[in-house]
This record gives C-alpha cells, structure tokens and sequence, in this order.
C-alpha cells in the first residue's frame, strides 16, 4: 500500500504541475458546446429550450470521459512505446496489477475533477444565459462521478495497452468521436424508445451509462435510464476494462 500511495502521490503532483493547461482542454468545449447550443441555437429557433438542460449531464459525462481517456492512455501510451518510465514502477514492491490500477486510481480522480469543475461553469452559464436554474443532488452525485472517473481511466488504460501514440488520431475519430455521439450525452436513453429493439444496441457503449447517472444526479426532473440498470451497466463495464487492460498492460510491460 506504501508503494502504491508513493506512485499516486506522484502522479498526482505531476498533473497538478500541469494543471492550467488540463482545465483549459477541460473547459473549452463544454462551455463552447452550451453557449451554441444552449444560447444561440435555441434564439434561432433550431432546438427545443429544454435542450438546454438535457445537454448539460451529457457535456459533463464526455468531460469526464476525455479526461479519464487523455489522462491514462496519452502518458501510457508513450511509456510503452519509448520512455520505458514503467520499467522503474515495476521494480517497487508492489505488483504489475497494482501499478495498473495505480494508473487508473491517478486517471480516475483527474477525471472526476474535471468534471466537477466542468459542472458548476456549465450551471452558471446556463443559468446567465436562460434563467434556468441547474440543482444538483451532492449526495447522489460524489459517488457517481467517482465511479465514471474510474470507467472512463479504465477504458483508458484498455486502449492506451493497445493503440501506439501515431495512431492517436485514429483513435479519437474512429472510437471516441461515435462514443460521443451515440452516448446518449445530447438525448436521454429513455427518449430512443421510438426506435424500438435498437434501443438496446445503445447499451454496449458505455458512455451511455455515464451519460445516464449524470442524468440521474445532476438533472433528475428528466426521465433516465432504471437505477439498476445504471449501475450493473456501470460495475460491468469497470470490471471489464480494468480486468482487460490490466492484462494487456502486464503483456506489454514484461518482456
């Protein structure tokens, strides 16, 4: 445990170092994304008012995603591929699943705190802009956000085991980008009942299912996904990316 809280120490330091730079790639796009969608749009008569308050779980979901995401899979992604850094955190007394799940722990709280700082400029804005006032239940949404963090840093470190970094570009088109845009992030999961069976296709993303527990805690008035559904989606896709991008991880790093 000593060794453990000595890498996270570490890691934490290291992105605190760099954290002017992490809250500018953290904030710009969900507060570009309200103030077109949630200012300009809305005036034009382009998308319904209520947009704006369903958008707004959505945009802190995907911060949360991309921080988790960029805050795993960049570093790692570099290590494996050149600097070796790994090398050095394999030789501590811990084992190679700790330091994998060290990584995700680091991804996991730079993820939750991107989106809590996300969250309360979104609310402000939206709340200049509209009058509508955004409440979010605390006590529901701590625990949510900490386990989004911890898929969104396990899902990074499942791809950051896999992808070379010139193939980051790729990546973010090809996988990241649809996430995105079929996570339910713009749209509640319960709205998608008009397309029927395919409904249930929307389940193997799981962004979805972040997007929904944002829902849930930060705009509750709207309709969202069932509890229990939320939260196995949640737990299942957590134990599934953290058990395969831990063995991936131990392939890659012992040679």
């Amino acid at each position: 445990m000593t060794a453990f809280l000595a890498l996270l120490r570490r890691d934490l330091l290291v992105a605190a170092r760099n954290a002017p730079m992490l809250l500018t790639a953290t904030l710009t796009q969900p507060i570009l994304v309200v103030l077109v969608f949630g200012n300009i749009l809305p005036r034009l008569g382009l998308v319904a008012d209520e947009f704006r308050t369903v958008m707004v779980p959505g945009l802190m979901s995907i911060t949360i995603l991309m921080a988790g995401v960029q805050g795993v899979l960049m570093p790692l992604a570099a290590d494996l591929s050149g600097t070796r850094e790994v090398d050095e955190r394999i030789l501590a007394p811990i084992t190679i699943f700790g330091v994998a799940l060290e990584k995700v722990v680091a991804g996991a709280i730079h993820s939750a705190l991107a989106g809590l700082i996300a969250l309360p400029a979104m609310m402000l804005l939206i709340h200049q802009v509209t009058g509508v006032a955004v409440r979010p239940n605390l006590l529901i949404l701590l625990p949510l956000v900490a386990m989004c963090g911890m898929v969104a840093a396990s899902f990074g470190l499942t791809l950051g085991t896999r992808f070379q970094p010139r193939f980051s570009g790729l990546l973010f088109a090809v996988v990241l980008g649809p996430l995105m845009l079929f996570g339910c992030a713009y749209y509640p999961y319960a709205a998608l009942e008009v397309l029927g069976p395919v409904q249930y296709v929307f389940l193997l993303n799981p962004l979805v299912f972040m997007s929904e527990a944002m829902r849930l805690a930060v705009t509750p008035e709207v309709r969202h996904m069932p509890v229990p559904l939320m939260l196995a989606g949640l737990a299942g896709y957590l134990a599934l990316f953290l058990w395969s991008g831990a063995r991936t991880f131990a392939r890659r790093t012992i040679v």
